[in-house]
């Protein structure tokens, strides 16, 4: 059997590059999503980066919800080293001055009244430059990405082959629907076409006209082309899990088309037995739903 590469769309990557005295952490969270979404906590010296970085991302993963948040920490950095934000001094200042034209205070702005803003103000991060440090935060979010994968790797795997032996199942169920209802239809027919006799033989009745309604009642109840596209689909289903492609819509897809088959079959349905298996492979089919929305 092929090697299975299907990816889940949780899990959680971490990695931490240490260079020069600065030490780079990025954490990486995926959770389910129908689209690729990312949400980032970056520092000052990624934040000019931050389309490059999500770029990046996308063409490592195709879809999920991914929380991305990245540390710097100095070795010999002052940790309560602050810088100033000019432009929200700037507007804090702007706000501060209306707010004393229009309650008419005279008194004079000072340094103390800045101070009571912590807004204008963000963590400084002394040392390497920028620049510098943006080959350290793509190797340590590479590495991040490498983890992460691993994790959905596993994940997708165990679900893969859960997903597999629930195909089998209803496989299964699918023969024996096909074994019955083709037992129940001769069975129908040829007591349908013994009373029809009967009935001849006591009426003035247009045989061939009756037969034709035969044909046409048998077909109504024959499931025989649900069950082919059943297993079609379960085939299908089978084959995309192997291509190791991002496959999540495809399969939700043919769920639904294989739900839409056993609806069918359950409308036709003559007999308890398989009005029984029906509701099983509905089952089935929704547990495989479930498990189909955790794959990328």
């Amino acid at each position: 059997m092929k090697q299975i590469t299907v990816r889940s769309m949780t899990g959680l990557g971490v990695a931490e590059v240490q260079e020069n005295g600065v030490t780079v952490t990025v954490e990486i969270r995926a959770v389910n999503n129908r689209f690729l979404e990312i949400s980032t906590r970056l520092p000052q010296s990624a934040s000019r980066h931050e389309q490059e970085l999500r770029e990046y991302v996308r063409s490592r993963i195709e879809r999920g919800k991914l929380y991305i948040t990245i540390t710097v920490q100095h070795e010999n950095g002052n940790p309560f080293a602050l810088r100033v934000m000019p432009d929200k001094a700037r507007s804090i200042r702007h706000l501060l001055m209306e707010l004393k034209k229009e309650a008419g205070i005279e008194e004079s702005l000072t340094l103390d009244h800045f101070l009571k803003f912590s807004e204008i103000f963000e963590p400084a991060e002394n040392g390497r430059s920028d620049k510098s440090l943006w080959p350290q935060i793509l190797q340590a979010l590479d590495q991040a990405l490498g983890n992460l994968d691993i994790i959905r790797l596993k994940e997708g795997t165990c679900l893969t082959e859960d997903l597999i032996h629930r195909i089998g199942k209803l496989e299964e169920k699918i023969e024996a629907v096909e074994r019955i209802a083709s037992a129940n239809l001769h069975e129908k027919h040829q007591r349908t076409v013994e009373q029809i006799g009967t009935l001849i033989g006591q009426y003035s009745l247009n045989e061939d006209r009756l037969y034709t309604e035969i044909a046409i009642l048998s077909d109504r109840l024959d499931i025989t082309e649900e069950c082919v596209r059943l297993k079609s689909h379960g085939r299908l289903f089978l084959d995309s899990l192997r291509s190791g492609k991002s496959v999540g819509k495809k399969l939700t897809f043919l769920l639904q088309e294989m739900n839409r088959e056993v609806n069918t079959i359950s409308s036709k349905a003559a007999s308890l037995e398989i009005s029984h298996l029906v509701v099983d492979m509905k089952e089935e089919i929704e547990r495989m739903r479930e498990q189909v929305q955790n794959l990328e």
